[in-house]
């Protein structure tokens, strides 16, 4: 049986650049601190609706949860990063409205610097089209430029309009054409 695949949009985050502003909208607290249980259901939430085919195939396990906490506990072994710089960014009632991963790539280190990428980014869906994937990938980009990066290289499914104006409006650059990935579990 062949693996299925889809099409993913690269984007490009060069430095030095000037800190990335992070707009006052939300607040963002480490992911420790609302718990990592917390965090496997805001993101089986997000995947559940979400654009990307892994993240529906992963939303569409017979136990979701697991599969998702699988996907978050697998960062630890194919990347870098400190617990609080996973976030959860929150409104001004308290409510979580989405959360941003940032990591750097093990083994990418140039000239001392790092090379950084959003690992997983989302917006629960009752707050999808007000901005806030804005605010969380400004934060993410501003963690990433506060630990030292070169560069951060993110992509995104092609069919995912919303994220890719995100990362233009953010400041990324489209960095080649779309190329084929496999979907994931």
């Amino acid at each position: 049986m062949s693996q299925q695949t889809f099409l993913k949009v690269p984007f490009v985050w060069e430095e030095p650049k000037p800190l990335i502003e992070v707009s006052p909208r939300l607040t963002f607290e480490p992911v420790k601190a609302k718990h990592d249980s917390q965090l496997v259901s805001v993101v089986t939430r997000v995947m559940a609706l979400s654009l990307d085919p892994s993240d529906q195939r992963r939303a569409s396990e017979d136990d979701p949860h697991a599969a998702i906490e699988m996907f978050l506990n697998s960062a630890r072994d194919e990347f870098s990063y400190q617990d609080d710089w996973w976030q959860m960014g929150i409104n001004g009632t308290g409510d979580i409205v989405g959360v941003v991963l940032p990591v750097t790539f093990n083994g990418c280190t140039k000239d001392g610097l790092e090379e950084g990428t959003i690992y997983y980014i989302g917006v629960v869906p009752e707050y999808r089209g007000l901005g806030f994937a804005n605010d969380l990938l400004s934060q993410g980009t501003r963690i990433l430029q506060e630990i030292g990066v070169w560069r951060i290289f993110c992509d995104t499914a092609v069919n995912n309009l919303p994220m890719i104006s995100t990362f233009k409006r953010v400041g990324y650059r489209q960095h080649g054409e779309p190329w084929e990935r496999p979907v994931q579990l």
